[in-house]
């Protein structure tokens, strides 16, 4: 079999078409919107395969999440006396010039005012629940019938065994297209998105003192360890670069890939 394009192909490659129709087809319309014969084939790239009896989501040896959470994490990074918070603030290209340096997470299109056009992005809207006891048993159940309205339902209290809740929140997720005033989660990166994403990658390319970074300022689909990874790297390479003289590169990596 020829190189996997579209979502439709890898998966009939990994998983055969059963287990496709039963368990991919549905949950994929439902999460982008889109037949998966049109959606390349890198989203279902990232996802393990295995024929055990593993039911990790990664194959990472350290898996978890912070004992004391994601906000104390963010709190202690900002708590820095050379860091400025503003919220409530739209960072634009004019703002840009009053800076050394730049790092853009937002969307790159919406970086140059979506001159060339939108590119898309799918949203997600957040149904809460709040229930005594337990309500679900697991930290995540996703939801492939497609005569299911929401995606999976996530029920936080079991993200965190170590510690103990009589009450629980849970939340369904129900996807969507992005709007022009939602806040965008996921590139689609369909086929014809890369030639406009071209476009944008050109225009970013003669940008001075800016560095695009993460899923949206790439227009790619990350698991978020890979986005840590990827902004880690950024990281590095911007000191080496400022300690050497050099210039820093517009991207890290390569949007087009």
């Amino acid at each position: 079999m020829l190189e996997p394009k579209s979502f439709e192909d890898q998966a009939l490659k990994f998983v055969g078409r059963e287990i496709y129709e039963t368990f991919f087809r549905g949950y994929t319309r439902k999460q982008w919107g889109y037949e998966p014969s049109q959606l390349p084939s890198s989203i279902l790239k990232r996802l393990p395969i295995r024929f055990n009896y593993d039911d990790n989501y990664y194959s990472s040896s350290y898996q978890g999440i912070p004992k004391n959470g994601y906000t104390y994490i963010i709190e202690k990074m900002l708590d820095h006396p050379n860091i400025t918070v503003h919220l409530s603030t739209t960072f634009t290209r004019d703002l840009a010039k009053k800076y050394e340096h730049v790092f853009y997470s937002g969307p790159i299109d919406a970086w140059f005012s979506h001159c060339a056009g939108r590119l898309g992005y799918r949203t997600l809207d957040f149904e809460t629940i709040e229930e005594d006891g337990d309500f679900q048993g697991n930290a995540v159940i996703n939801y492939c019938d497609e005569d299911v309205p929401w995606t999976r339902i996530s029920e936080h209290k079991h993200f965190t065994p170590w510690e103990q809740h009589d009450k629980t929140i849970v939340y369904r997720e129900y996807s969507r297209f992005c709007e022009v005033e939602d806040i965008p989660y996921y590139p689609i990166r369909l086929m014809d998105d890369k030639e406009l994403l071209n476009k944008y990658v050109m225009m970013a390319k003669k940008e001075k003192n800016i560095t695009f970074v993460g899923r949206l300022g790439t227009y790619r689909y990350l698991d978020m360890h890979i986005t840590i990874a990827e902004a880690l790297e950024v990281a590095d390479k911007y000191i080496k670069s400022v300690s050497d003289g050099t210039t820093m590169p517009t991207f890290c990596v390569n949007p087009l890939s």
